[in-house]
């Protein structure tokens, strides 16, 4: 089995963006490959939700986040919400990643750390890559995040898909 990083905004989307993670990831696990995200709302989520439907067991689906699930998900509330971001977007990761977690605890990477600064998230996409064998790039309005993870794939030689570049 391949691994497929998704890679995209995890703040602006509309339903293009959606549509087309969902027909990718669906389309990944199909083949028998499978979905690596980094866990984020947006792009990531689309593609962890849209896995699940098709291998509700997760073993097609795996998910690196920058520190321990707790802390994720209290660094997003604390940090990240705030428009576009809801609560209703925090929550409803929250409960997808705490789902992932009790269903297959091997499909979600916690990385060993309680604070995350932005180091950490370039971490988390080191790791993205090591662990990827292509990218599927969902890049919106030239985000910086998207742009380190594809600039690491090319350098680590990894074949990488850009789907359209959106501008919201």
């Amino acid at each position: 089995m391949k691994w497929i990083l998704f890679t995209g905004t995890w703040r602006l989307t509309n339903t293009d963006v959606e549509q087309d993670v969902r027909k990718a990831a669906r389309e990944v696990v199909t083949r028998g490959d499978g979905v690596l995200t980094g866990g984020a709302t947006g792009v990531d989520y689309f593609a962890m939700d849209e896995v699940l439907k098709v291998n509700p067991t997760a073993s097609h689906l795996r998910v690196i986040i920058p520190a321990r699930l707790e802390n994720y998900i209290e660094d997003y509330v604390t940090n990240w919400c705030h428009e576009p971001i809801t609560q209703k977007e925090i929550d409803n990761l929250a409960t997808i990643l705490k789902h992932i977690k009790k269903i297959n605890p091997a499909s979600l990477l916690e990385m060993p750390y309680k604070t995350i600064t932005q180091e950490h998230y370039n971490l988390r996409h080191d790791q993205e890559v090591m662990y990827s064998d292509e990218v599927h790039a969902f890049q919106v309005n030239e985000s910086t995040g998207t742009q380190d993870t594809i600039d690491k794939s090319a350098k680590a030689g990894l074949p990488t898909t850009h789907h359209k570049k959106y501008e919201i």
